[in-house]
């Protein structure tokens, strides 16, 4: 099991240097990273949609899949990585690799631990405007605080967060909110590491409280990833409309 992993959940600035270090069109020199978005998957049994913000994997309409960037794997357009299903403490024995091949096009390969891998060709159906992009995280950290709702992936109805205070479902706690990287805060309560507050992209956000023990130089380090957590639960924003827009591209399948 890993407690902690010396990788970089996608999403950072050093992405967005690496691109332009490649001279890449200005599309790719956004600060998400060019798997963000809305996607027609082509494989042998016909077009499957794929949703994914910068950091996560939707699956059944929610964020499920976390991706961690291997760190020394990146070959100009390409990208690996390894991921963790939410709510589990260590990786899948699944690699994953993205790879740029147009301003709209990657393929994505699966190589799942004694297996061959498995690449798909992928066309964008959403628009590559990624600054814009409703599923990106950057510059959204202001949204994380004000009122969430829970979902089927979460044990509360409503959450509320303040600089100062955290409340669930009408219970209020005193809090300190530092952020801790983009589209991410770090929640401290009686002067301990409580929880994150995590931008997942589209219309949601993940509540991962922490394990006994966790402390806030492992919190604060952004060079670190803390993979196990006592809960991982997902909210989400009533005041966006992400899920309609990713709905409306994914009727473009088999369209273009």
């Amino acid at each position: 099991m890993y407690a902690k992993s010396k990788l970089t959940i996608v999403s950072f600035a050093a992405i967005a240097a690496m691109a332009m270090g490649l001279g890449l069109t200005d599309r790719a020199q956004a600060e998400s990273p060019f798997h963000t978005g809305v996607w027609q998957f082509n494989t042998p049994q016909g077009p499957q949609g794929w949703v994914a913000s910068d950091w996560l994997i939707f699956d059944g309409g929610l964020p499920n899949r976390w991706l961690y960037r291997r760190a020394g794997t990146n070959v100009e357009n390409q990208f690996n990585y390894y991921s963790r299903t939410m709510g589990q403490a260590n990786y899948a024995p699944v690699g994953i690799t993205v790879q740029r091949t147009g301003d709209n096009t990657m393929q994505y390969t699966l190589a799942e631990k004694g297996k061959d891998p498995v690449t798909y060709s992928a066309v964008r159906l959403s628009v590559p405007d990624y600054a814009g992009s409703c599923l990106s995280v950057e510059n959204k950290g202001a949204r994380l605080f004000g009122r969430w709702t829970g979902t089927k992936a979460s044990s509360f109805k409503r959450l509320r967060l303040t600089k100062n205070k955290l409340t669930i479902d009408g219970n209020a706690m005193a809090v300190d909110v530092r952020e801790v990287r983009v589209g991410r805060l770090g929640i401290i309560k009686d002067g301990q590491p409580f929880a994150f507050f995590t931008d997942a992209g589209g219309d949601y956000a993940v509540l991962q409280k922490f394990n006994p023990g966790v402390t806030l130089a492992q919190m604060t380090d952004p060079q670190q990833e803390i993979l196990s957590f006592a809960s991982e639960e997902i909210a989400h924003d009533p005041k966006t409309n992400c899920d309609q827009q990713i709905a409306a591209r994914l009727k473009l399948l088999g369209k273009k």
